[in-house]
């Protein structure tokens, strides 16, 4: 088997399982430790680093989120990291994170080919990432870019005075 299929093999790997939990109740589980927060980011992008190469950054000034949004914010991050990996593999990504005092926006854009005139992402990644973003309020946009490549970019409102 040639290294890149292999390599091919791994990363659907990785996608299967990425989905199967993305799958799951966003409630923690005390078997498998702490619930998905945008605290455990770094440990997130790592897990894509050995097959995409993905770089984050950040703007605002991070501060505590509601809980629902904070899990919503990881595991729209996840899924866009997930979409990435198994339609531009080995495709740069980048992952902006903004807060400001209303809120949190949320941009994961990938650098893969230009889009097949046509073509669609398909799969259930989207569709869940809209409900996760329409259950605490907030607004998404996701598509092809016409450079090439795709950006999930969501916004969840979270005001300050919201969180205590």
């Amino acid at each position: 088997m040639g290294r890149y299929a292999r390599w091919r093999q791994v990363v659907e790997a990785q996608g299967r399982r990425l989905h199967d939990a993305l799958r799951q109740v966003d409630e923690p589980d005390p078997l498998t430790g702490p619930p998905p927060s945008l605290n455990r980011l770094d440990a997130l992008v790592e897990g894509f680093v050995a097959g995409q190469p993905v770089r984050w950054s950040l703007g605002g000034a991070p501060r505590p989120l509601p809980e629902a949004v904070d899990v919503a914010a990881y595991r729209i991050i996840e899924e866009a990291l997930t979409d990435a990996c198994r339609h531009a593999p080995g495709a740069a990504v980048a992952v902006r994170l903004r807060y400001d005092d209303q809120g949190i926006t949320i941009e994961v854009r990938d650098d893969g080919a230009p889009p097949v005139e046509g073509a669609a992402r398909a799969g259930g990644g989207l569709p869940a990432v809209r409900r996760r973003v329409e259950r605490v309020g907030g607004t998404l946009n996701a598509g092809p870019n016409p450079d090439g490549g795709f950006t999930v970019r969501a916004f969840l409102p979270a005001p300050e005075e919201a969180v205590g």
